[in-house]
């Protein structure tokens, strides 16, 4: 059940929706003009279902179901925005020496037509999985919506595991967001975001063993976690799969190709 409230006092208005994309978004925007809050959540509201819907591969209705069904057989006809976010993912895959696979077995295996922008899968059973990727572009595109109207400070959460911080919380120089993890034998130390933001990827009693290495089509095993603080919200999300896919227990050199916070980012192993 989606929530939301307006404090005048202070000014913040929080919104909240259960269940999307997996987990619990919560969204706290800042200003005083109640009308205008409200106008803005129900934009983003709006995005995010869309997105979910599109990027859903379990949802027999959604896009990209479809491609998985319909590109075993012949080549599919993307939407120009779709077709955009590929082209983004093999840019992904090829800077990160191929850890960052939405097929999770060879993005070479898939053929993207430039020319009509088609997909066709070359191998029996692949499938697209956007599962380390959709968190991080919605984010991507309703930032720029809290932006157009204005706002300067706000906080939007996915589940304590994709953040994205605008401004500084009213009461401090910062956003600050404190992170647990299995292996912790005490708490590390509280990120600290301003204007960026915090992905977090890894295994979980709750998740266990559900990132692929794509070079191995093995699952990591074990209590591994990692958290990358970058300007851009995607940049954030796919490295920490990228880095939690390819097993390795410092920064691949490939991560320096990337405008990220290197003292605040960090695996555990």
């Amino acid at each position: 059940m989606c929530y939301s409230n307006f404090y005048p006092s202070s000014g913040m208005f929080h919104a909240s929706l259960p269940l999307l994309m997996g987990t619990r978004l919560d969204v706290l925007l800042f200003g005083f003009d109640k009308n205008m809050l409200e106008n803005v959540w129900k934009d983003m509201k709006m995005e995010f279902i869309r997105l979910e819907k599109m990027f859903n591969r379990f949802n027999p209705d959604s896009e990209v179901a479809k491609i998985n069904n319909d590109a075993q057989f012949s080549d599919v006809r993307l939407s120009d925005e779709l077709w955009e976010i590929m082209l983004d993912c093999r840019r992904y895959y090829e800077k990160t020496d191929g850890f960052f696979d939405v097929t999770c077995t060879n993005f070479n295996n898939m053929v993207l037509m430039e020319n009509t922008h088609h997909i066709l899968f070359e191998r029996h059973g692949m499938f697209l999985d956007f599962g380390g990727y959709a968190k991080g572009y919605a984010l991507k595109c309703v930032r720029k919506k809290i932006e157009a109207a204005g706002i300067k400070v706000a906080l939007i959460n996915f589940g304590n595991s994709s953040v994205l911080a605008l401004g500084a919380h009213p009461f401090g120089d910062s956003w600050t967001i404190q992170i647990d993890h299995l292996s912790l034998t005490n708490r590390q130390s509280p990120i600290r975001l301003y204007d960026n933001s915090l992905s977090v990827s890894g295994n979980t009693v709750a998740r266990k063993a559900h990132i692929v290495n794509p070079k191995t089509a093995e699952y990591i095993t074990g209590n591994r976690m990692a958290a990358v603080v970058a300007d851009d919200p995607l940049d954030a999300e796919v490295l920490t799969t990228a880095w939690i896919a390819s097993g390795c227990e410092f920064t691949p050199d490939w991560m320096s190709d990337f405008m990220i916070d290197f003292k605040t980012s960090f695996i555990i192993t």
